[in-house]
């Protein structure tokens, strides 16, 4: 038994550095079992495929992830905004932490945000820290309609996946990248988020119009 767990081990290490230097999709099973010094059809004991392989490395850092998200979410400490705003950071940050990985964990055959199932585990992960934004973005704007939600969790998104692929291959430590772009991360939600309140008065007045 302790054998088999040397093994697994061993895998899970080699594919996360090959992942990390090559790309995901450039590393074939035979690479991970020479680096991992096993034979390639030992890694179908343990993995149904690399995909498999991929959720593993995966799972822990988006519990991890996923966790801190939530513990923000259920604070009482601060605002609806300042939710949504340490939301961003956190992620923001999680993806520069392994951004050599990040495609692999959260971009890599991703599912569509509407789709309301998956057959994949990791995009199950993916599409749960997703909803955890719409309900930060909720949290700002209680009363919109699920397409306004929806419209406006997608442009945070698409600023902070931005931010986080803008700097994947800088060759520089997260401390200074940190400093540089967590007031941008302030300024761009807040203006998000005032974007959004100008477009729900607007939608008020009509309705007041209309009636």
């Amino acid at each position: 038994m302790h054998t088999e767990i040397q093994a697994r081990e061993r895998i899970l290490i080699a594919a996360k550095k090959l992942f990390a230097q090559k790309g995901y999709e450039q590393v074939t099973v035979r690479e991970i079992a020479r680096e991992a010094k096993c034979s390639h059809t030992s890694i179908y004991v343990y993995f149904e495929d690399k995909k498999q392989l991929l959720e593993a490395l995966a799972k822990e850092p988006l519990d991890r992830l996923q966790k801190c998200i939530q513990g923000i979410l259920t604070s009482d400490k601060y605002t609806e905004q300042e939710k949504l705003i340490r939301l961003s950071k956190v992620f923001v940050h999680f993806g520069l932490s392994y951004r050599n990985l990040y495609h692999a964990f959260l971009a890599f055959e991703a599912s569509r945000v509407d789709v309301e199932e998956t057959i994949w585990e990791l995009n199950e992960k993916r599409l749960d820290l997703f909803a955890h934004l719409k309900d930060a973005v909720k949290g700002v704007f209680p009363v919109a309609d699920e397409k306004s939600l929806l419209d406006l969790s997608r442009m945070i998104y698409f600023v902070l996946h931005g931010i986080i692929m803008t700097y994947k291959d800088v060759d520089e430590r997260i401390t200074g990248i940190i400093k540089r772009i967590f007031p941008i991360i302030d300024r761009s939600i807040t203006y998000l988020i005032q974007g959004g309140k100008v477009d729900e008065s607007n939608k008020s007045l009509a309705t007041r119009l209309q009636n």
